[in-house]
């Protein structure tokens, strides 16, 4: 190889599966991935990457050369991480995730992800959308659900028990839940199983509920550790009829040994333990 660099860009688009991610990743152009990418066949006088059905795919010649470049990356990240005197440059990683979570789990613990890990810089975003990660919508996302699609690394984090709540002794039969959109969703069914009826309130964030039930007296649905400590209120159902849901945590398998994202999952699966806990 006469560039080294040029590995950059055969990273980036593994990673990113496209032109346009890849130089958005590279703040560069799509013209000068495509040049590099290019230069780097020629060098190598073989195909590094082939046109998939959704993104670019590496060859396994263009894998071997990948894991290669990552390998490169991770030893000189690692260097870096244990050098006191080197200036790191900052590594952004978003994590998408939803909005309770964010609120509740993460953001709380942001103090000691920032004195462990000065040079990453964290953007917590809250969407129920599923983002794509392997065209760099965001490096890591928190779903309530295994996903079945994409080469993805899943790992669940956490246990989260969602049930029905109100006020101690509360016999009424009005109560708060999600909106219709969400009516197919574990918690959304306890809901009407329990109290047999629609929601006299939907309030898309179980923040909003959980107020809405202080300010009205009605009872909601919420997470167990939510309902704990907005209380007091008390869980009106026996324990076994409460709905779990799986907290998972997802990566590409493209950026599954990244130092930066790795120490970021490491914090997020501890910023869960006190749930997995309750």
């Amino acid at each position: 190889m006469d560039n080294w660099d040029d590995l950059r860009f055969v990273v980036a688009l593994a990673r990113y599966g496209s032109m346009a991610n890849a130089a958005r990743h590279l703040r560069t152009n799509t013209a000068t991935v495509s040049r590099r990418i290019k230069r780097l066949n020629q060098s190598a006088d073989t195909v590094l990457f082939q046109k998939g059905a959704t993104e670019w795919e590496l060859t396994p010649e263009g894998q071997r050369l990948y894991d290669l470049a990552a390998s490169f990356g991770e030893e000189l990240e690692s260097f870096e991480a244990s050098s006191h005197t080197s200036e790191r440059a900052v590594q952004t990683v978003r994590v998408t995730s939803l909005e309770f979570l964010n609120a509740l789990v993460l953001s709380p613990a942001i103090k000691s992800f920032r004195q462990n890990h000065p040079n990453i810089a964290l953007e917590l975003s809250a969407t129920d959308r599923n983002v794509s990660l392997a065209y760099g919508e965001a490096d890591i996302a928190l779903r309530l659900s295994r996903p079945s699609e994409g080469r993805l690394v899943a790992r669940r984090i956490a246990d989260i028990k969602m049930g029905v709540f109100g006020q101690k002794g509360s016999k009424d039969n009005d109560w708060i839940g999600l909106p219709y959109e969400l009516d197919w969703t574990p918690e959304m069914k306890n809901g009407h199983a329990h109290f047999g009826c629609e929601p006299a309130l939907r309030i898309s964030s179980f923040v909003g509920i959980l107020t809405a039930m202080e300010e009205t007296g009605l009872s909601g649905i919420a997470p167990q550790f939510l309902a704990d400590a907005c209380g007091p209120y008390e869980l009106l159902q026996p324990k076994e009829e409460r709905c779990i849901r799986e907290v998972w945590m997802l990566v590409h398998e493209t950026r599954k040994n990244d130092l930066g994202i790795r120490n970021t999952c490491k914090w997020i699966e501890n910023s869960f333990g006190a749930i997995n806990a309750s």
